[in-house]
């Protein structure tokens, strides 16, 4: 997660006793089931290790609740989205490679649909005990390590430390922070192979043993616990349920001010199956049979099925639905759901170079919005999201009426 958080050092204490209270509101009751079945003592043991096979893709989101305060008041409270797609592109007995794109999704309170704002792209190396080799330089993934398991086997009730790191890129240099997790089995399940584990990592940093640029917290202090549904057959997690929450304390050029996050978060995964090139071809093939519409085009490439929609959907200058429009959609649905059903699906808007920049932009998110809109009534799942690009990315001449025509469009990514 690319957030900050802290809060005045007066107040440290209570500060304290508050985000305990976070964390047991949070937390503590989706341990209760876990928590009961530890004091049975399963004494079997497993392995615990991470196992991504070749050409395969993990897909893993993060939904987080989060609150922002300013020196103690509560300045805004919205949802965030990371969706991290991880595909292991070669394998060796200490580990796998994986290529990992991390997009940062966000809404406000009110808002119906995610709108994607950031993405990076990464890649590096997943030991088999979970700890990861990141090439210098590189931000994300900007939690790392996390789960990361010891040597041997565990049972219930096994308790172990590992390095966790923390990166932030919200100041004029990174900010690397050097943290420890602490580890236990709560509870192993044979029948369905799941092991339950807690973790916790207490952050209290003071930044003060070197220069630091202005911009850089003079303390940051907090914790992060969570606890994780590992598969031990699949050797990759289902789940988890975590809560978040940092203090940043400012003053390096005068006055002291605070910065505070809380989070609380879920995270679930889906495997994707490695489709080969011909096998795409063939799908791309079949939808643009079934569609029959002029104006729609389908392409793919590393992030999936790319339904392609020229200026069709909307009268000019306009962002509603046409007739025309809703014909086309409504038989996509019926692919999608047929096809496609849990898969993420990415709406893209684009405008050729007429007008400013800022219109182009504007109205491409909107159009974009439209489609996504109508996406996630018909759908009925909420795993889609939407982004506008204006003039950007151009697929054809722009100095020529065809060309234009063919930049306004709108693209329906399903990932695969």
């Amino acid at each position: 997660m690319k957030n900050l958080l802290y809060s005045d050092v007066t107040i440290q204490d209570l500060n304290y006793m508050k985000f305990n209270n976070f964390i047991t509101s949070a937390i503590i009751p989706l341990y209760v089931g876990a928590i009961i079945l530890f004091f049975t003592q399963n004494i079997f043991a497993i392995s615990l290790k991470w196992d991504i096979q070749p050409r395969s893709k993990l897909e893993f989101v993060y939904d987080a609740n989060v609150e922002y305060y300013e020196n103690g008041l509560l300045r805004k409270a919205y949802s965030e989205r990371n969706i991290i797609d991880l595909l292991c592109y070669d394998k060796e007995t200490k580990g796998q490679f994986v290529k990992g794109t991390f997009s940062v999704y966000r809404k406000n309170i009110n808002d119906y649909l995610y709108r994607l704002e950031e993405q990076y792209s990464s890649d590096f190396f997943i030991r088999v005990n979970g700890m990861y080799d990141v090439p210098e330089g590189k931000f994300m993934p900007n939690l790392r390590h996390l789960p990361s398991f010891p040597e041997g086997d565990v049972k219930e009730g096994s308790v172990w430390q590992a390095p966790v790191n923390i990166i932030f890129n919200n100041f004029s240099v990174p900010l690397i922070l050097l943290l420890e997790a602490q580890y236990i089995v709560l509870y192993i399940n044979n029948e369905s192979h799941e092991a339950i584990i807690n973790y916790s990592i207490l952050i209290d940093k003071t930044l003060k043993d070197k220069p630091y640029p202005d911009d850089m917290p003079i303390k940051i202090y907090g914790q992060y616990a969570g606890q994780v549904s590992w598969d031990f057959m699949q050797n990759q997690p289902k789940k988890s349920v975590n809560a978040y929450n940092l203090l940043l304390l400012f003053g390096r050029t005068g006055e002291l001010n605070t910065i505070e996050f809380k989070m609380a978060i879920d995270q679930t995964n889906m495997a994707y199956k490695h489709i080969p090139d011909n096998e795409k071809k063939k799908q791309q093939k079949e939808i643009e049979k079934e569609l029959k519409q002029d104006g729609v085009s389908v392409d793919s490439d590393t992030r999936g099925m790319i339904i392609r929609f020229s200026d069709i959907l909307f009268e000019f200058d306009k962002y509603n639905l046409n007739g025309e429009a809703l014909k086309v959609l409504e038989k996509l649905v019926t692919i999608i759901k047929a096809k496609y059903p849990n898969n993420e699906v990415l709406v893209e808007g684009f405008t050729d170079n007429v007008g400013s920049e800022d219109y182009n932009m504007i109205l491409s998110e909107k159009r974009a919005q439209t489609v996504a809109t109508y996406l996630k009534n018909s759908l009925g799942h909420d795993k889609i999201s939407y982004r506008g690009l204006g003039k950007n990315n151009p697929i054809a001449d722009n100095t020529t009426a065809e060309g234009r025509q063919k930049n306004r469009r709108v693209e329906i990514i399903i990932k695969m």
